[in-house]
């Protein structure tokens, strides 16, 4: 070791063991500290971890005594509202029937009704059914009747009529100026002048 100007200089090998001694104690002491903390933090974590513990046992306690209780309310109310159920259900069942009883009774009544309506119009129609027969009967009897009497007046008529040409042909030919040729010719024309098919017929055969 040398001295030079009031302090001391050191050669390198020294230097390098006192870094080397400086290193190893500022490492044991950061070793030291750090263990400490390390105990200590493992401490403070064990004693937490404790007390969480100890909270999460105490409030699952809490919990299941709450869920109990819960448990046991939810069943008293169950209770109620199955007996409140049961009384509704039986009065519901009660009025249904009275309802069901009533409707049936309303039904049987206006069935009757509407029977006995049914009954008076189907004798109201039959008994209207045979007026109209008879009505009917009565116009074909009238009509018929009609037309007989209708054919008996043409039958007058045309009788009537062929005796009033017969007569009117017995009166001209008994009367008439003129000579029988003349009268037989002026017969022809007048027949001709009425029934010419008929002439024609004759003529042809």
């Amino acid at each position: 070791m040398k001295r030079t100007a009031g302090a001391y200089q050191y050669n390198g090998v020294e230097a390098k063991e006192m870094a080397k001694q400086a290193a190893k104690s500022t490492v044991s002491t950061v070793q030291d500290t750090v263990q400490s903390g390390l105990v200590k933090a493992q401490d403070t974590v064990r004693s937490g971890l404790a007390k969480a513990q100890d909270a999460v046992l105490v409030g699952l306690g809490v919990t299941q005594e709450l869920i109990k209780e819960r448990q046991k309310r939810s069943a008293k109310n169950l209770k109620k509202a199955q007996k409140k159920v049961r009384k509704n259900l039986k009065n519901v069942q009660g009025t249904v029937r009275t309802g069901v009883s009533n409707t049936q009774d309303v039904l049987l009544t206006g069935l009757g009704a509407a029977q006995d309506v049914l009954e008076q119009n189907t004798k109201r129609a039959g008994k209207s059914l045979k007026k109209a027969q008879r009505n009917l009967q009565d116009t074909r009897n009238s009509l018929q009747s009609q037309l007989e009497r209708r054919a008996r007046r043409r039958k007058r008529n045309r009788t009537m009529y062929r005796l009033g040409l017969l007569t009117g042909f017995v009166l001209m030919l008994l009367y008439a100026p003129w000579p029988g040729s003349e009268s037989r010719r002026q017969l022809v024309e007048l027949w001709k002048g009425l029934f010419p098919q008929q002439y024609q017929q004759a003529e042809r055969s």
